[in-house]
């Protein structure tokens, strides 16, 4: 056991310790404050900048050449999808056509003159011997449209022309004169 002055000179050294202990907690705990409050000033700053860079970008993003450039950038990509689709159309249209003829022999092509009474056609039209007389009637009608609304006959070599037989079953060939006869 302790005598009654190592015992206070015990208590006295254990209250300096508590002491020295609690002003180093009070020393670390106005650090710990410092440090929230430049915390808290940091992010108020922060928070600051933050809301003014929103206002910024949002006052940039509503502007009325903004949304006319993207109301032009959106016409824009319509318009290409039409223009996409139309030449996607067009190459099937030309695919197409390519598989669906066949290589024309330059012996087949000839010209049959025609000839209206009232001497108002005096034509040639370029044909094929293999097709049809009506095709080359039509071609015909596409350049004099009037006659496309009478009643008409073609005479070959004295022979009347069957519209749908072909240019070669009709005997016509390279050069033959064929007469329109309107019939009323």
């Amino acid at each position: 056991m302790l005598n009654i002055s190592e015992e206070k000179n015990y208590l006295i050294n254990e209250n300096q310790k508590l002491k020295d202990k609690l002003k180093a907690y009070k020393n670390e705990n106005l650090e710990l404050k410092n440090k929230i409050n430049k915390l808290i000033s940091d992010n108020e700053k922060l928070s600051n900048d933050f809301l003014k860079a929103k206002k910024i970008i949002s006052s940039f993003n509503n502007t009325p050449k903004i949304q006319e450039n993207n109301n032009m950038i959106n016409n824009l990509n319509e318009l290409i999808k039409v223009k996409d689709n139309l030449i996607n159309d067009l190459k099937l249209q030309l695919q197409n056509s390519g598989k669906n003829k066949t290589p024309v022999n330059f012996e087949d092509i000839m010209v049959v003159n025609f000839i209206s009474l009232d001497q108002k056609i005096n034509c040639g039209i370029k044909c094929l011997k293999t097709e049809t007389f009506a095709e080359v009637e039509e071609r015909l009608y596409q350049q004099y449209e009037k006659y496309r609304e009478t009643n008409n006959n073609f005479i070959t070599k004295g022979r009347l022309v069957l519209r749908f037989k072909k240019i070669f079953e009709n005997n016509i060939i390279n050069g033959d004169k064929i007469q329109l006869i309107i019939i009323e």
